[in-house]
């Protein structure tokens, strides 16, 4: 196998709302899903002036591997936010059409690197050199606001038991600590109306976003009320 391998430093906490999280427990994952990643490339298709519904065809169908950085801390906050009213409350007063509550937020502190390898094995040439060019203009992951800054890309023949895995591959080299997420992909079936935000369909749980057991090789060193510490064991 040959894979690429693009660095990113973040510049601001990370944080993306878990799938398996509701509205008000925002529960973040500790790493950029594949769903997120591609999604991400597909944006920094048109910033290039491609057609992303075009490139959509071969980056659905990326193997997206992780490596966290040596060490992440997860701060909890409660937050104001904005929701919409109940109907009984619209009843009462039918201009609240909001109302004022209180939502668990989570945000992650890398202290180093971010590494993001794919695999390239099966690509055309004239695909990779396009991801090539797509890595570098990729300037945020996670929600709105989590930046992160392109440091690097190079090619490498493996991956060492650093990076996440799946659970269904059939040959897994584990790591000396393991944690166990579930991480969001791109469907084979999946579409790209329904993947796109300005389409009036949604994408489905199960065809278009699949859930995938991801093994993230962290542990959770210490943690409290207020935050969770983990580090990436060598």
């Amino acid at each position: 196998m040959s894979w690429l391998i693009a660095v990113y430093d973040f510049t601001t906490p990370f944080s993306l709302k878990s799938s398996l999280a509701t509205s008000s427990g925002g529960k973040t994952n500790l790493l950029p899903t594949m769903y997120s990643f591609k999604m991400a490339l597909i944006n920094a298709a048109y910033h290039i002036g491609l057609d992303g519904e075009k490139e959509f065809n071969w980056i659905k169908g990326l193997d997206i591997r992780f490596k966290p950085p040596k060490k992440a801390t997860v701060q909890n906050s409660f937050v104001k936010i904005l929701k919409e009213s109940r109907k009984e409350i619209l009843k009462e007063n039918p201009s609240q059409v909001f109302t004022s509550s209180v939502a668990l937020r989570e945000y992650v502190i890398y202290s180093d690197s971010l590494h993001v390898a794919i695999e390239i094995s099966k690509l055309q040439d004239s695909c990779v050199q396009k991801l090539k060019h797509l890595l570098i203009h990729i300037n945020q992951l996670g929600k709105r606001g989590c930046f992160v800054q392109f440091k690097g890309v190079r090619e490498e023949m493996s991956l060492n038991h650093d990076f996440t895995f799946f659970l269904e591959d059939k040959e897994i080299e584990m790591p000396n600590a393991l944690m166990i997420q579930y991480l969001d992909d791109m469907g084979e079936k999946s579409k790209f109306e329904s993947i796109n935000n300005y389409d009036a369909k949604s994408a489905s749980l199960g065809k278009d976003r699949v859930l995938k057991q991801v093994g993230v090789p962290y542990k959770l060193i210490k943690s409290s009320r207020g935050y969770s510490h983990y580090e990436r064991i060598d």
